[in-house]
């Protein structure tokens, strides 16, 4: 499996819209994509930590193709102006896939 994370915090005041727009747009945009397992964004606890935009893949090949369609651009485009500066992407490998439904 294939895990990429996005960290970013969120301009003042712009938290609900960010979560009613990923959830009701960019979730089901990353979700028909071939190879995608999972997509969730992570809201922080205690306000002050960022959120954390968390996608997993059947395999990098398709978290790559995912990226290079363009519609990584547009999913990041849905939400871009409620960030308070430049995201942190990482990539993670994993080979826990018992830990899946």
């Amino acid at each position: 499996m294939w895990v990429r994370l996005g960290s970013f915090s969120v301009k003042p005041g712009g938290a609900a819209e960010l979560v009613k727009t990923y959830n009701e747009l960019a979730v089901p945009k990353v979700r028909g994509c071939a190879g995608n397992h999972a997509c969730l964004l992570l809201e922080p606890a205690d306000g002050a930590d960022p959120f954390v935009a968390v996608t997993i893949w059947e395999s990098r090949a398709a978290a790559e193709a995912y990226e290079s369609s363009g519609t990584a651009a547009e999913v990041v485009s849905l939400v871009r102006a409620l960030f308070a500066g430049p995201p942190t992407l990482r990539s993670y490998e994993s080979n826990s896939v018992r830990g899946l439904p």
